[in-house]
């Protein structure tokens, strides 16, 4: 939602960036980072779609859509990417416990937490940006391909943000959740097929 509210500010668009923001805070709010799970990057997948949308000027939601559902890998790939560059942190751990050990200068740990953030701010932003621009290259061929793909299928954001807040009923836990759900979907699709019998 901070990045939507912030990405609005700059761009103006506040409605249409806090749409794309509360798409993703539903999607994923079954995955609670805790203990050593990593969650889904969704600061990634948010920007992506915030950053694909404004280039593109998307303002309608099936337009959106496209550009939300290929963002989503991107919150996988930042969660991937977090988990190596930790495992990559052990050298600068070890680094640590040795200077408490025996501490022979006063800093070295600003020197280990500085090259530490200075790494994983290269990379983190690094991968996030050569995967946003392989994104928009694939768009921009699709669009130039295909311009009205999309336009006519009549979803809504209320369509979308239902569909988004799956993850909430799945944080649930619940099979009688789950029953629910599936029930409903069946009643709701019988109703849509119903006159065409």
């Amino acid at each position: 939602m901070v990045v939507g509210f912030f990405w609005g500010a700059a761009t103006g668009e506040y409605t249409t960036s806090l749409y794309i923001a509360i798409f993703f805070e539903l999607f994923w709010l079954d995955l609670i980072p805790a203990g050593t799970y990593i969650p889904p990057h969704l600061t990634a997948a948010t920007f992506s779609a915030l950053t694909l949308s404004t280039y593109f000027g998307l303002d309608q939601p099936s337009k959106i859509m496209p550009v939300l559902f290929a963002s989503m890998p991107l919150a996988w790939l930042g969660a991937r990417l977090e988990g190596w560059l930790r495992d990559r942190e052990q050298a600068s751990y070890n680094a640590m416990l040795n200077w408490a050990r025996n501490p022979r200068s006063m800093h070295t740990p600003g020197t280990i937490i500085l090259r530490s953030m200075g790494r994983n701010l290269f990379i983190n932003w690094g991968v996030f940006f050569a995967a946003v621009f392989t994104l928009k290259l694939c768009f921009q061929l699709f669009y130039d391909l295909y311009p009205t793909a999309f336009s006519h299928l009549g979803v809504t954001w209320a369509h979308l943000w239902v569909a988004a807040s799956l993850g909430g009923l799945m944080a649930l836990r619940q099979k009688r959740a789950y029953v629910v759900l599936a029930t409903g979907i069946l009643i709701f699709v019988l109703f849509l097929l119903w006159p065409r019998f």
